[in-house]
This record gives C-alpha cells, sequence and structure tokens, in this order.
C-alpha cells in the first residue's frame, strides 16, 4: 500500500465517521448518509484496485479509467451545481414572498 493510499483510506474513514455523526444529529436523512457512506466506500474500492477503473472504463468504450473518472465526476459536479442553482432560485422565491407579505400588514390602509 502506497502512501496516498494509506492516507486517502484514513481520509475517507474520517468523512464516514463525520456522515455518521451528522446523521446522529439528526443534520442528515437516511438517503443522504446511505449515499455519502457509500460514496467513500467506492472512492476507497477504487483507490485500492485502480485497475478496476480501466477494466469498467475499456467496457464503456472509454480508454483509461481516470478519464471515466474525470467524466463521471465532471457530470456529478455540475448537476450537483444546476441543483444548487435551483435551490437557490427557490430559497430567493420565498423569502420574497414572505417579505411582500410581512410589509403588506405593516402598511395603513
Amino acid at each position: 500500500m502506497i502512501i496516498f493510499q494509506f492516507l486517502f483510506i484514513l481520509f475517507s474513514l474520517f468523512a464516514i465517521i463525520t456522515v455518521i455523526k451528522r446523521k446522529k444529529d439528526a443534520v442528515m436523512s437516511n438517503v443522504g448518509t446511505t449515499f455519502w457512506i457509500i460514496f467513500w466506500m467506492l472512492t476507497d474500492v477504487v483507490v485500492l484496485f485502480p485497475d478496476s477503473t480501466t477494466l469498467f472504463a475499456n467496457r464503456l468504450g472509454i480508454g483509461r479509467g481516470s478519464d471515466l473518472i474525470t467524466y463521471v465526476s465532471l457530470a456529478i459536479v455540475f448537476f450537483v451545481l444546476f441543483r444548487l442553482h435551483v435551490k437557490l432560485h427557490e430559497i430567493e422565491r420565498d423569502i420574497t414572498s414572505v417579505v411582500r407579505k410581512d410589509a403588506l400588514k405593516d402598511v395603513d390602509v
């Protein structure tokens, strides 16, 4: 095991412990907790067995495993960015609605 693998697994364990603590504090849902635990476990598998990504990439018609990881990572990042963008606009709309209602209550007619 090389140093990077060891350090990454330590980081992954820290992340999983943090996720479990967040779940106990009722900050995360069951779905979110499950997703993040599976995510960190899969990243551990990829770090421990890097050739596995190349085999999977070749089956999909992609030359290298690192290319596959890059493509999937970018797709996920942009999807999450899109979801955050939509959520931000929903929150802005809700805040605007609440402020308008509150402002109309204070108006003397």
